[in-house]
C-alpha cells in the first residue's frame, strides 16, 4: 500500500480527484473554480497540506487519494482493459474521476466472464496478488456443458497438460456444486485456463464466474457492474 503524502502541488491534486488532466486543472483555477480555506487559488504550482488543508472544486470538497483500491462485479460484454477501440472496457463502468486514473485489473477475466476484478493504480501492490511466485488462489464457478466424471476430478486436481502448453497445470481443487456446477480453485494464470482446463477433460465452460482472489470474496450485496472501494484491511491481505 502505497504511503500517503504530506503535501502536493494544487494543480496535481486537483488532476488526480477529478477527470481533469493538468493542464485542464489549471485553467479550472484560472477560472476561480478552486478555493483552498475558503479561499480563491489561481496558482497551480501553489503546495497543499492534505493533513490541514481544505480544498474545494466547483464547491465540491475534493478527497485526495495517492492510490485507489477497489472490487467491481463484472458483468458480460466488457473487457478488462484501459481502452478498447471496439469493445465497452471495465472503466466504462466507474465514475470519470476514477476511470481518468486508468486503474488496471488484478487478473483480467474475458469478455463473457463474470464476476470479481480487482482494479488499482498500485503496481507495486497488485504484484501481491498477480506474481505467479505468490500462488494467490482464485475461485470459480464453473457451468459445464456436461457432468465431470470422477476420474476427470482427479485430473484437474492433480494437473492437466492444456493445449498448446507443454507443462502441467499446478494442483488444483474441485468441487461439485450440482451436475453441471463446479467450484474449481486455481492458483495460476494462464491465458483462458479455466476455459483451456475443461477442454482437456473433453467438456467445455458454458458459464464461468469469479467469486474469490485469494482472501478476498465478492459482495453478495453487489448488482454486476457496480464496485466498492476495499477497505484498509481488504488491501492488507495482499501486501
Amino acid at each position: 500500500m502505497a504511503k500517503i503524502k504530506a503535501k502536493i502541488r494544487l494543480d496535481k491534486m486537483i488532476a488526480k480527484c477529478t477527470d481533469l488532466t493538468r493542464s485542464e486543472a489549471t485553467r479550472a483555477l484560472k477560472n476561480g473554480f478552486v478555493k483552498v480555506n475558503d479561499i480563491p487559488q489561481k496558482v497551480g504550482k501553489s503546495t497543499i497540506d492534505l493533513a490541514n488543508d481544505v480544498v474545494t472544486f466547483d464547491g465540491e470538497v475534493l478527497e485526495y487519494r495517492e492510490t485507489i483500491y477497489f472490487m467491481l462485479n463484472k458483468p458480460k460484454g466488457y473487457v478488462c482493459a484501459a481502452k478498447d477501440e471496439r469493445l465497452k472496457t471495465v472503466l466504462d463502468l466507474l465514475p470519470p474521476a476514477l476511470a481518468s486514473r486508468e486503474p488496471f485489473s488484478c487478473g483480467r477475466l474475458d469478455i463473457d466472464t463474470t464476476g470479481l476484478v480487482i482494479l488499482t493504480d498500485d503496481g507495486t501492490w497488485a504484484h501481491g496478488i498477480t506474481s505467479p511466485k505468490r500462488k494467490c488462489e482464485k475461485s470459480y464457478l464453473v457451468g459445464s456443458v456436461s457432468e465431470l466424471s470422477d476420474e476427470d476430478m482427479r485430473n484437474l486436481e492433480q494437473g492437466v497438460y492444456l493445449d498448446g502448453d507443454d507443462k502441467i497445470t499446478a494442483p488444483a481443487k474441485i468441487e461439485k456444486i450440482d451436475e453441471k456446477t463446479y467450484r474449481l480453485k486455481i492458483t495460476e494464470g494462464r491465458y483462458h485456463q479455466v476455459k483451456r482446463m475443461f477442454e482437456a477433460v473433453d467438456n467445455m465452460v458454458k458459464s464461468l464466474h469469479r467469486e474469490q482472489i485469494g482472501g478476498l470474496s465478492l459482495d453478495d450485496d453487489l448488482d454486476e457492474g457496480n464496485w466498492r472501494d476495499l477497505t484498509a484491511e481488504e488491501v492488507k491481505l495482499f501486501n
